[in-house]
């Protein structure tokens, strides 16, 4: 029996269809198909694009079925927002809509962008982050993901103790704090005091 998964993209029907005999994987656009069945994976599309394997490596694909990177990742997400957690079988990185590497392949976790940063985990557990552009913003030096609800007030924790820094980790307030929560609230020797506001 002919699995068939629909998927409707960008008003476009495509298909995902599973070969009886081979366990391989086709894709077809508006009932026609555009692949033979040499997929052992497909995912769903998302933003247009889907990641698929041929093996043990992972490719991505547009809705055509052009392929629009080699198959080199061992690890590959979803695209959201413009981009994707992809990886080899060591790191993971992050990747654009363009297949161009924002964040390098060297990281043991990575969230995805919000309010401009990406927020990254060091294979040594230690935290930092990157923009958009792959700047490094934050350096990995520390002990927790950073926590944030403007880039003003970014909450760090260095060697079990919290601070506060900007987004071009420039200190705001020096990591002397036993607890800083995310609307200004500090713990101090036995004492809570504001240290900021939020606007």
């Amino acid at each position: 029996m002919l699995c068939i998964l629909s998927i409707n993209t960008y008003a476009q029907n495509m298909q995902i269809h599973a070969h009886p005999n081979n366990g391989k994987y086709a894709i077809s656009k508006n009932d026609s198909l555009i692949t033979d069945y040499v997929y052992s994976e497909v995912s769903t599309f998302s933003e247009g694009i889907a990641f698929v394997s041929k093996g043990e490596h992972y490719a991505y694909i547009d809705t055509n079925a052009r392929e629009l990177c080699p198959y080199l990742f061992v690890v590959a997400g979803d695209f959201k927002d413009g981009y994707a957690i992809a990886g080899d079988s060591n790191y993971i990185g992050l990747i654009n809509a363009k297949m161009q590497v924002v964040v390098p392949f060297r990281f043991r976790r990575i969230f995805r962008p919000n309010m401009g940063l990406i927020i990254v985990q060091s294979m040594h557990d230690l935290w930092g982050a990157y923009n958009e552009f792959g700047d490094v913003k934050i350096p990995a030096i520390y002990d927790l993901p950073p926590l944030y609800n403007d880039l003003e007030h970014i909450i760090v924790v260095q060697n079990g103790l919290y601070g506060v820094i900007n987004d071009c980790n420039e200190t705001v307030f020096n990591t002397s704090y036993q607890y800083i929560s995310l609307d200004g609230l500090a713990y101090r020797s036995g004492k809570y005091l504001r240290i900021f506001e939020m606007d």
